[in-house]
């Protein structure tokens, strides 16, 4: 096993060791399942293990004066290289520096769309940077950057939305609202909005509303900081090409969160087994080194190179920290590692490699069917990382298309055969309208996996298996556009059919304009067809519960071992649950309790809809047992 097996063997292993059994896991599971912000390149919950971003040379800029392009436009020249405007080009006055922020979007190469900006400095070079545009699981709108750094008095954080978003309102920490503004670019394909903030009010998320005001969701800017456990070890230090790195403690582990523009690049470990580790993603090329590598070139093919000074760790790490613009305009080109010291003499030398050098396939590397149009067609391949205590555990790795959580790189992800259905996206863009791949890993007992589109239409997944591959795989492509996969249906050998609802964005429009029905502690529900169950409190929406597949009902998703969904507002808690609960009563390991008043759904969904208030004190979800009582008191179900 080599160096960046045992890596990922170890991340795999902390993310089977933190799993959470509580009853709303698996929504808060699909919260950070999200996307390339977070830079889990591996999995969801991968924590201090260095090499989360090697997947994917994709960028910023920051040199040391040796790549980095002073002039604004000069950047702006470089970043379009190989890409064509889609839009006109905006300039936004920026708080922090004094001088305008470029925000535009463009199209690359693989005909995905892509963000782009340049941000200039008031006392240092400018940097900017275009990534893809990867649309948020179930969201209208998202965070994409901002301008906050130490020392700021003041910030301006920006993202995407769809056109047809109407406003966008931000929240700080400490619960002031700060108001948002709606950018449509002549043109694009989606509008951007910002908000501008005293750094003292650090801001939490966004609220968003429709064209006539209501809310019809939030995003949180968390996804986009990347934001773990543990505390920060000293101040954090300003790199070159934008870059900021922070280390931070949990228990007894140490890592550095690299962040570039506010969002949270990698975390990476703190352990050496190499005289430098260097990591790609955002245009920017960062890393650590040994105390005695002064100085780190990076080589691309054609002789391109990029070089940075090195600079001591100010928290007694015994290390050296660098970062750099990445010099390419292609987000797949490779690089060598080339570490000098004091006396200009190379003292270590990593050659390039590509993905399945850094990944060996364990057996055929399979072609997905359909995808073979242009470029490069959605491939994936199994590599030999296994899970600590889960025989049936397997890595899957995938490439050819954008994803939610790499963007357009390769992603690798460890799971088990053992009934965990886990659905991968990858759209292609060309040839027009271009296609949507979701691909997984066959369970051990399945006979089918099932398709159902927003129309109602049902497809059948092919199944695949290479030569050599310790499981097949399950497939499904389909034309890019406005009918799109609204969850899966699995049938195992021996046992019910199964129902794995996807996120849908429009829920929370649809429901803003659905009948509602109040339900208790302030708390009102609507049921939107097709897939669509939403809850109110307040004036707020929350569309995270799973709803009806299109056709079914909210009924289906429920049985004796999931006789309820549930999920946490901010002062109440509420679900659905079998039919025939009356009450809803929940107890924590740590003494708390609470009870959720329960009442038929007026949908003609089958099921009960409850809510009830969150407790004070303490952890809400710790060692969690909830149960379903009917009206004469009688035990229904129990569930934790």
């Amino acid at each position: 096993m080599n160096d960046l097996e045992k890596r990922l063997r170890a991340a795999f292993d902390a993310r089977a060791q933190s799993f959470e059994s509580s009853p709303d896991a698996w929504l808060r599971t699909r919260e950070r399942r999200p996307r390339r912000y977070l830079a889990l390149r591996l999995a969801a919950a991968a924590l201090p293990v260095a090499l989360l971003a090697v997947f994917v040379p994709v960028l910023l800029d920051g040199g040391l004066g040796r790549n980095t392009a002073a002039d604004a436009d000069a950047i702006y020249q470089r970043l379009m290289q190989d890409r064509t405007p889609a839009g006109e080009q905006l300039s936004v006055d920026n708080p922090t520096e004094g001088k305008p922020l470029r925000l535009w979007f463009a199209e690359a190469k693989a005909g995905h769309p892509e963000l782009c900006f340049v941000l200039e400095r008031a006392d240092a070079e400018p940097y900017g940077n275009c990534s893809p545009v990867v649309e948020e699981d179930g969201a209208e709108a998202w965070f994409a950057g901002s301008t906050l750094r130490g020392g700021a008095q003041n910030a301006l954080d920006w993202g995407v939305a769809f056109p047809d978003v109407g406003g966008i309102t931000g929240v700080a920490k400490d619960g002031q609202r700060l108001p948002g503004t709606m950018l449509r670019p002549a043109g694009a394909p989606y509008a951007i909005w910002t908000v501008t903030y005293p750094a003292r009010h650090a801001m939490a998320a966004v609220e968003i509303a429709d064209g006539a005001g209501r809310a019809i969701g939030s995003a949180s800017r968390a996804l986009m900081a990347g934001q773990e456990a543990g505390q920060d070890l000293g101040p954090a230090v300003d790199l070159p090409a934008g870059v900021t790195a922070q280390a931070r403690r949990t228990g007894r582990d140490t890592s550095i969160r690299w962040l570039r523009h506010g969002t949270h690049l990698v975390s990476s470990g703190v352990q050496l087994d190499r005289p430098v580790l260097a990591m790609a993603d955002e245009n920017v090329i960062m890393g650590i080194a040994r105390p005695d590598v002064t100085r780190v070139a990076l080589v691309f093919p054609g002789g391109v190179t990029a070089e940075a000074a090195t600079r001591p760790d100010p928290w007694s790490l015994g290390l050296t920290l660098f970062a750099v613009e990445d010099p390419t305009t292609d987000p797949q080109d490779r690089f060598a590692t080339v570490a000098y010291d004091a006396s200009g003499t190379e003292i270590w030398r990593e050659e390039a490699a590509t993905e399945e050098d850094r990944f060996p396939p364990v057996g055929e590397v399979m072609t997905i069917p359909g995808t073979e149009g242009s470029g490069e067609p959605v491939r994936a391949w199994f590599t030999g990382i296994e899970m600590k205590g889960d025989p049936e555990a397997v890595t899957l790795c995938r490439s050819g298309g954008l994803s939610s959580s790499a963007g357009d790189g390769t992603l690798c992800t460890g799971g088990s055969r053992n009934g965990m259905f886990n659905p991968y996206p990858l759209t292609r863009y060309l040839p027009e309208p271009g296609t949507v791949t979701y691909l997984g890993v066959v369970g051990k007992e399945w006979k089918a996996v099932t398709a159902v589109l927003s129309d109602g239409t049902r497809v059948r997944a092919g199944f695949l298996r290479g030569t050599g591959t310790p499981a097949p795989i399950w497939h499904v492509t389909i034309p890019r556009g406005d009918v799109i996969v609204s969850g899966f249906t699995v049938q195992p050998e021996n046992g019910p059919l199964e129902r794995h609802p996807e996120p849908d964005r429009t829920c929370g429009r649809r429901a803003a304009g659905a009948e509602r029905q109040q339900v208790a502690a302030g708390v009102s529900a609507a049921v939107a067809a097709p897939g669509c169950v939403a809850f109110f409190e307040g004036d707020q929406v929350d569309t995270s519960l799973p709803g009806p597949l299109p056709g079914e009902k909210l009924s289906g998703l429920l049985d004796a071992e999931r006789p309820m969904w549930w999920r946490r507002g901010r002062s109440t808690w509420y679900g659905y649950a079998l039919p025939g609960t009356a009450r809803v009563e929940l107890v924590t390991s740590n003494g708390l309790t609470s009870t959720a008043t329960a009442v038929p759904d007026r949908f003609g969904q089958g099921v009960t809809l409850f809510a009830g208030p969150v407790p004070e004190g303490g952890e809400f979800s710790a060692g969690m047992v909830v149960k379903g009582f009917d009206a004469a008191g009688e035990q229904l179900w129990q569930s934790g």
